[in-house]
């Protein structure tokens, strides 16, 4: 029996080198813009809420509208077009300054703009240019490489924050987005281009005749709520409150992300379907304990303990749920002609579980304060179960 061939393809790894581009700037524009609007805000809690509500529901506008010149034109133009409101970003960090969280809500439509022109046609490009046998390598190596990144900027980041400026990064990176620019020509146009229109109702209707994409898309929506939505903010705004600067914010991103690099490198070089059912169950529960142990017993130590599962076990089961969200893309359930209404709903899904997400915490900081904000935390890790439950559930029936 011949086997499948895993080595990843030109295309697979212009994708990759592309995705770590982009994870440069994403780490300023990330935790570091974060720890600026807190460091910046009188109410620090609702200031950041009100941003990531704002990024979500231009992020989920900005899908929708993307929709048709996705399916239908060259997706790697529209790629390019999100370094645009990235720019604009950096420009207004540059001329503001300080000033720049008295407008919170139109940088988080900027940031959303930009994830929606970068997410739209990456997922659809991915999911032509990656064949199944190759989706773990490629969703461990993406994960290795934005590693990498991480590893290389935020204590240098963190440093010259703490003595110098924001603005002055935001003008290195606006070096970075002019050479990220040039690179995006290398990447070749996209195989498929459909000749119809977006049909959502069709796609729906298709949805519901397959019960696994159903439960794909109940699993996004408590990714989006746990993992990918307010966790993910919590635990930076728990690092600044803990740790007191941006320096240390560095260092333990650095750390942490050391660790999500070996943690990446073994997905990407022996993960194998067969084993993410076991990879699953050991995740949820390393994921279950270090949360009730931060929970209950909130400290620097507990906090560390929480974040190297956040980084591993936490990680492992977000790398299965997108190698399961591209194996279904692939499947008899979606035609060539539905894949990119495939990826709207899931981005939807994802959006509702974030919007959610954030408008509790945007009530915890108006009504609460820290000491809430750890109980938030228990419905989250509820979801974090449910989601290796259903991972593992839904694992049988993708071939």
């Amino acid at each position: 029996m011949k086997r499948p061939k895993t080595k990843l393809s030109t295309d697979a790894k212009l994708l990759l080198a592309a995705s770590s581009f982009s994870s440069i700037t994403d780490v300023f524009l990330g935790a570091f813009l974060i720890s600026f609007i807190m460091r910046n805000s009188v109410m620090e809690i609702v200031s950041v809420s009100a941003y990531r509500l704002s990024l979500f529901i231009a992020l989920i506008a900005g899908f929708y509208i993307l929709t048709d010149w996705v399916k239908r034109k060259n997706k790697v133009a529209v790629f390019r077009l999100y370094l645009i409101p990235r720019i604009l970003i950096l420009l207004g960090i540059i001329f503001l300054r300080e000033g720049i969280v008295d407008y919170i809500i139109p940088i988080g439509i900027l940031v959303g703009a930009c994830a929606a022109l970068y997410w739209a046609p990456m997922h659809c490009m991915v999911s032509e240019k990656v064949s199944p046998a190759q989706m773990p390598k490629f969703i461990g190596y993406d994960g290795m490489f934005a590693g990498i990144v991480k590893v290389l900027t935020p204590v240098l980041l963190g440093l010259f924050i703490t003595v110098g400026s924001y603005e002055t990064m935001a003008k290195v990176f606006l070096v970075v987005c002019m050479f990220e620019f040039i690179f995006l020509f290398f990447i070749k146009s996209s195989m498929h281009r459909s000749k119809k229109r977006p049909d959502f109702v069709g796609f729906f209707n298709c949805m519901m005749r397959f019960p696994v994409i159903r439960k794909l898309f109940y699993i996004e929506m408590l990714r989006g709520f746990s993992k990918n939505g307010a966790l993910g903010t919590i635990i930076t705004m728990y690092t600044v409150y803990l740790f007191k600067t941006d320096f240390n914010l560095g260092i333990l991103t650095t750390i942490f992300a050391m660790i999500a690099i070996f943690k990446s490198f073994l997905f990407g070089r022996f993960g194998k379907k067969s084993a993410f059912p076991l990879i699953l169950s050991i995740s949820t529960l390393a994921a279950l304990s270090s949360l009730a142990l931060f929970i209950f017993y909130t400290s620097e130590l507990t906090f560390i303990i929480y974040n190297f599962i956040a980084v591993t076990g936490i990680g492992l089961l977000g790398n299965i749920a997108s190698a399961n969200m591209y194996y279904l893309s692939k499947s008899p359930c979606v035609s060539k002609d539905h894949k990119t209404e495939y990826f709207v709903f899931r981005e939807t899904a994802l959006s509702i579980g974030r919007l959610v997400s954030f408008s509790g915490l945007l009530l915890v900081g108006l009504y609460g304060g820290y000491e809430y904000l750890r109980w938030y935390m228990v419905p989250m890790t509820l979801a974090i179960v449910l989601v290796g439950y259903w991972s593992i559930r839904i694992g049988k029936h993708i071939k």
